[in-house]
């Protein structure tokens, strides 16, 4: 008998302490709509840096760790190769501009967060051929670290259609 009560005191001290270490604390309203405000602004600051070429400023937010991990059409590159493309990519730009169409977020809990950006760009590089990039897609995954929103993973999708000036038509 003393066995028996043992094995179930053992077996309920399991089930008790197993539920509550697996417990996800669920998000209130306000708490996504914090999140969502913090990680927009984290947003606004990669847009709007990238449209003004301003390289650092832009990257700025990408995590430099090593589990981080960035997909570009199909190319997977971790944080020294995605900092030297995007770096090659901003001296060969004159200027872009975005239209976002969609942003979606998935909130994983108070410290990881999904964003799903939708939308266009036209871009110009400096030998002055222009480019429609139309769709455009980026998922980036956000980990707020040391009180800061920083981007762990990021995926980016488009078509890149090269725009040719027709020489016959006067203008």
């Amino acid at each position: 008998m003393k066995k028996i009560i043992l094995t179930l005191l053992t077996v309920t001290l399991f089930v008790l302490t197993s539920c509550n270490t697996n417990k996800v604390a669920t998000l209130t309203d306000q708490d996504k709509t914090i999140i969502k405000t913090e990680v927009q602004a984290v947003l606004k600051q990669i847009v709007e840096s990238s449209e003004a070429r301003n390289f650092e400023k832009a990257t700025e937010p990408y995590a430099d760790i090593p589990e981080f991990i960035a997909i570009s059409n199909g190319v997977i590159t971790g944080y020294a190769d995605f900092i030297k493309s995007n770096k090659d990519f901003f001296d060969a730009l004159d200027h872009q501009k975005y239209t976002e169409t969609d942003l979606m977020f998935t909130f994983i809990d108070k410290k990881n967060v999904i964003l799903t950006y939708g939308g266009s760009a036209l871009v110009t590089m400096k030998n002055l051929q222009q480019i429609k990039v139309d769709p455009f897609a980026a998922t980036l995954v956000f980990t707020k670290i040391d009180d800061s929103w920083k981007v762990i993973y990021s995926s980016e999708t488009a078509i890149f259609i090269p725009i040719v000036e027709d020489s016959t038509i006067i203008k």
